[in-house]
């Protein structure tokens, strides 16, 4: 479901294994952004690396993950957010917006997603999963 950034969201519930859904409780939503590169790929990770500590000012941003796939030229990022409101601010920011207007990047798309929230309590890690599966 491709929509444009100032597309209105979709409607549906998203929980976190760690924070299993309640009634009346803010609903998480997934985002995943992609772009063909017009700069070498050696240049896009420089630049990545230096704007990656803004997105730590996004509130509700929890977490972001930098994609990269060399053989079909396809970069971007998946990004979670506590909330449904989180998602819809963090379009305002000029962060988002310059993704945009980057002459660096082509083809971009923005994908909001709702998440089976039971089959998601079974399967996503936990911070504290997380922690016990990491190896020295």
């Amino acid at each position: 479901m491709e929509r444009s950034a100032d597309a209105p969201p979709h409607a549906g519930s998203l929980s976190s294994a760690a924070n299993p859904p309640r009634r009346g409780a803010a609903a998480m939503r997934i985002r995943i952004v992609t772009f063909g590169l017009t700069i070498p790929v050696e240049s896009y990770n420089a630049h990545a690396v230096q704007i990656a500590p803004e997105f730590t000012a996004w509130p509700g941003l929890l977490g972001k993950w930098w994609l990269s796939d060399t053989v079909s030229a396809t970069f971007g990022g998946v990004y979670l957010f506590a909330s449904r409101r989180d998602a819809d601010r963090s379009r305002e920011t000029g962060l988002f917006q310059g993704l945009f207007a980057n002459p660096a990047l082509k083809d971009i798309t923005v994908q909001e997603y709702d998440v089976l929230d039971t089959a998601t309590a079974i399967t996503a890690p936990t911070t504290q999963t997380s922690a016990l599966q990491e190896t020295p």
